[in-house]
Formats: C-alpha cells, sequence, structure tokens
C-alpha cells in the first residue's frame, strides 16, 4: 500500500507515520529529508528514485510541490490531516518549548527555535488558505483521499489500512 499523508505542520504527520510504519511494517519517507537539496529536478529525481525502489510507503511532509506530484499520482491512498488550526499551533508551540528547555541546545539554537515557531504559525495560516484548492485537486488523483478532522478519527484510517491489507493478501497468488 502507498499512502501520502499531508496536513499542518503540527498536525501530527511524522508521529503518524512512524506509528502506521511500526504497525503495519510499511517504510516511512519524510519529504523534509529531501530538503537539503536545494536543486528542485534534483530532489523530485531523488524522491522518485527512492519511491521506485519501494512497493509500499507512506510519503508524509507539508509539500504540495511540482517536485511532490509523483507521491501523489502513485498513492494508493491520500490522507489529509485538516485538523482546527488552534490544535496544530498548540502543537508547534509544544515542540517549541521542549526544545527551548532542551538543556543541551545553546542559546543559538534556542533562538533559531522560536523564529521557527513563528514561520510555521505563518505558513500554517497560508496552508489554511490554500487547503481548499489542494483538497479539491486531490480529488483528480486516482488515490482514495480520506479527511481526518481530528486525531481520533484516525481510527477510519487504521480500519481502511486494514481492510486493503486483507483484499492484497487476497489477491496474492498462493
Amino acid at each position: 500500500m502507498k499512502i501520502r499523508i499531508i496536513g499542518y505542520a503540527g498536525s501530527g504527520k511524522t508521529s503518524l507515520t512512524l506509528s502506521l510504519q511500526e504497525k503495519y511494517l510499511i517504510q516511512g519517507i519524510s519529504l523534509d529529508d529531501f530538503l537539503k537539496i536545494k536543486d528542485k529536478n534534483q530532489r523530485m529525481t531523488s524522491l522518485n528514485a527512492r519511491l521506485e525502489t519501494l512497493d509500499a510507503w507512506i510519503v508524509e511532509g507539508v509539500q504540495v510541490s511540482p517536485w511532490t506530484n509523483k507521491s501523489f499520482h502513485d498513492a494508493d491512498l491520500i490522507v489529509v490531516l485538516d485538523y482546527p488550526l488552534y490544535i496544530t499551533q498548540f502543537r508547534v508551540v509544544k515542540r517549541t518549548c521542549s526544545q527551548v528547555f532542551d538543556k543541551n541546545r545553546d542559546l543559538n539554537q534556542k533562538k533559531k527555535a522560536i523564529k521557527r515557531m513563528f514561520k510555521l504559525f505563518k505558513w500554517n495560516n497560508k496552508f489554511r488558505k490554500r487547503l481548499p484548492r489542494i483538497k479539491g485537486n486531490l480529488y483528480h488523483q486516482n488515490s482514495k483521499v480520506m479527511i481526518l478532522e481530528s486525531p481520533q478519527s484516525e481510527r477510519r484510517l487504521h480500519q481502511h489500512i486494514k481492510k486493503q491489507q486483507r483484499v492484497e493478501k487476497q489477491k496474492r497468488p498462493k
């Protein structure tokens, strides 16, 4: 199964991916890891080459850009974490506080964490405005789209994955 997860910064994409990866033994891929590659064509080539090596994957990231198109196109399921903005902003603050109060971080790292928090606040507000258009475009994909509006609705995602795994298992030749 190939799953693409998008959502606000702080919506829990990484946590959800790690949970799914462990429970269903599907390789997780964070798009943030590819941001180190500055050239967007090389970034796209690198991501697509990685996806081609796997029969099943979970790709998570906020990026909805040309370099991530294949992850949407090839996905069997696209999961949109559309949680209320106050939840995601709270999680961003919580993450920042854990970084600021980390005794192993120096003052410069703590300042960067605070600056990043405000950038993520702005990013989330922009994403909220773009999200209706993004959702509309996702329905033009060949994939099933599942919109989760609260952490409690993740149960639907687990039910869907289990059902798909049963179907795939039945399709395999014996």
